[in-house]
């Protein structure tokens, strides 16, 4: 041991003699292989021999952003960018991160300054691209990819995105010629894979479709939304059982179940009906919250609102109430449609949502004196006994199954005389099932039972559409119920 010593001090030595570019090369091998601690501190090594080592400021800044520090990250390489504002690569990077924190305008004058640097680059048009894409600036955004891949024909990324966007827009014949281009260049594009399958499933190509999907699942087997699309296209196959082992699949990749697999199993009848995983629902609405009011209203003839308005008035005209209440409760309350329809019978709102984009929708309004990101059953839960007049619910109920745990604490907080009002889905059987609009559908015996067990007094129940689905009235439930 005694002979290594010397050798040991040799090498230390030898260490603090090294260059900052050594040690920033040291520091982006430590990066690629996601050893980022060694990484940090080969950076910081480099840039204590030379404070304005641009290129470890800026791959320290990277190193941030991995390990979730992206101000610092932003500092970092904003830092960089002072040492060296001639370096492409920074001005990208940078634009990214502020592209992630919503900071879009910031965003894209450093995706500017990136192309004004390397105009001949096909990587800072894509960078631009993608931030139009967010601002939903489609023509510009196509025009941008289309840019892209004229400085670089061989640059699958650049077609792959157009195809994505083309299939936003239901151009999906051309969509599907841009996956194809993609595809011929390099074949083993799981997203590009993903996209084609969706164009060939919009255009009713099933097969082909299926085949997409499942290559999309062989070279990433634990891609979630692949086995999920698999499972969609499986069924209008007639392959029930692919459908079920691919479902189930993609539920065993993701407990959390965000693309709703459960809800596929449960309306096929391969599972028992259960409540759905909330991480389905958030991400639901999440995504419909940009569109949601123009699909109901335009779309589908969503009037659950109005229904529930009309509702409440003849049950108080019926039963002498005053049709007044200073504080309500919204559960599941959207962007704001049902408080709207009874902003003037309502002083106060409170609105409940799973859906955090939902909830800035809702925000928006000023409709709100309060807005709650959580579940029905965990709002009401953290809402105090007796403390409020009235509990509104249009269309949301819909995605609960057991009804008796939310009507049982909106019972609790209604205050002696106070209103619950709600719509459902109705089928004519027992109990409650999943319906083919992935929602459930209550019997109306079962609503009665459940709300009489929870306290409650049935003032009305009525048998009313209040939407369409492919142009058929979907039968519903206008309830208003009573705590006495």
């Amino acid at each position: 041991m005694g002979r290594l010593q010397p050798r040991f001090k040799s090498l230390e030595q030898s260490r603090t003699r090294r260059s900052p570019a050594d040690l920033h090369a040291a520091a982006v091998r430590h990066f690629l292989s996601k050893r980022y601690g060694a990484a940090e501190d080969r950076c910081r090594q480099a840039l204590t021999r030379d404070p304005k080592h641009a290129d470890s400021l800026h791959l320290l800044g990277l190193v941030h952003w991995q390990t979730n520090s992206p101000d610092l990250a932003v500092d970092l390489i904003a830092s960089a960018i002072r040492c060296n504002p001639n370096n492409h690569e920074y001005f990208l990077n940078l634009g990214e991160l502020l592209r992630e924190q919503n900071k879009l305008d910031e965003a894209r004058k450093s995706f500017d300054i990136a192309i004004k640097l390397a105009p001949d680059r096909a990587a800072p048009w894509i960078k631009l691209g993608n931030l139009l894409r967010i601002q939903r600036r489609y023509d510009e955004v196509l025009l941008t990819y289309e840019h892209a891949f004229t400085l670089d024909p061989n640059n699958a990324e650049a077609s792959a995105l157009s195809g994505g966007v083309l299939l936003e827009l239901g151009r999906y014949e051309e969509a599907l010629a841009k996956c194809d281009l993609s595809l011929a260049i390099s074949p083993d594009q799981v997203e590009a894979l993903c996209v084609k399958g969706d164009c060939l499933h919009n255009l009713g190509r099933n097969a082909e479709a299926a085949a997409s999907y499942r290559r999309a699942s062989e070279l990433e087997p634990g891609r979630v939304s692949a086995w999920r699309l698999l499972g969609k296209v499986l069924e209008q196959l007639g392959d029930r059982d692919g459908a079920i082992l691919a479902l189930r699949r993609a539920r065993e990749l993701d407990p959390s179940d965000a693309f709703g697999a459960s809800v596929e199993l449960m309306r096929l009848g391969a599972d028992e009906v259960s409540e759905m995983p909330a991480a389905y629902v958030r991400r639901l609405f999440d995504q419909y919250a940009d569109t949601f009011d123009t699909a109901l209203l335009e779309r589908l003839g969503y009037r659950g609102p109005q229904v529930l308005l009309e509702a409440v008035r003849s049950a108080c005209l019926a039963h002498r109430k005053p049709a007044h209440f200073r504080h309500a409760i919204d559960l599941g309350c959207g962007t704001g449609l049902a408080a709207a329809a009874f902003a003037e019978m309502v002083d106060r709102f409170t609105g409940i949502d799973l859906s955090p984009a939902m909830i800035e929708k809702a925000r928006a309004t000023g409709l709100y004196a309060q807005l709650k990101v959580t579940d029905m059953l965990e709002g009401l839960r953290s809402t105090p006994d007796s403390s409020v007049e009235f509990v509104l619910s249009a269309d949301a109920m819909v995605y609960v199954a057991d009804l008796f745990p939310v009507l049982k604490e909106a019972s609790r907080v209604l205050a002696a005389g106070g209103l619950l009002a709600f719509t459902l889905e109705r089928h004519d059987g027992d109990g409650f099932t999943m319906g083919e609009g992935r929602r459930y559908a209550h019997s109306a015996s079962y609503v009665r039972a459940s709300i009489e067990a929870a306290g409650l007094v049935v003032l009305q129940l009525e048998q009313q559409p209040i939407r369409t689905e492919r142009g058929v009235p979907v039968p519903s439930l206008g309830i208003v119920a009573e705590k006495s």
